[in-house]
């Protein structure tokens, strides 16, 4: 699958966490720390809760609701609720001032 635009890439605030939603495709959440751009669900995958309405805090975002932590390096969580995964990454990038991502194949290593 190729690579498609998701926003420009000034949208995305370091250490905040913006939804963007794309035609056909579920809500997703686009994110900057330390100057990486990253792509990923924006739904919880502990429960049906949107990550963008949660928060980033050393290095770790924040789910709003169950207060899982996820990992921007690998996914992985902590303070997870029973039964919690790891969050995973869409394959993305920085083009021009456009953020890309291939939103049908998750990754976990970014």
């Amino acid at each position: 699958m190729s690579m498609i635009e998701i926003c420009d890439s000034s949208q995305i605030i370091e250490g905040e966490i913006t939804k963007i939603t794309v035609d056909g495709i579920p809500p997703i959440a686009v994110s900057r720390y330390e100057g990486g751009i990253f792509v990923f669900p924006d739904t919880c995958p502990h429960a049906d809760e949107s990550l963008s309405e949660g928060w980033v805090e050393d290095g770790r975002i924040i789910c709003g609701v169950h207060f899982a932590e996820f990992e921007f390096e690998t996914g992985e969580v902590h303070n997870r609720p029973i039964g919690c995964p790891n969050l995973t990454f869409f394959k993305c990038e920085d083009r021009n001032g456009k953020v890309f991502a291939i939103l049908n194949e998750e990754k976990t290593d970014v």
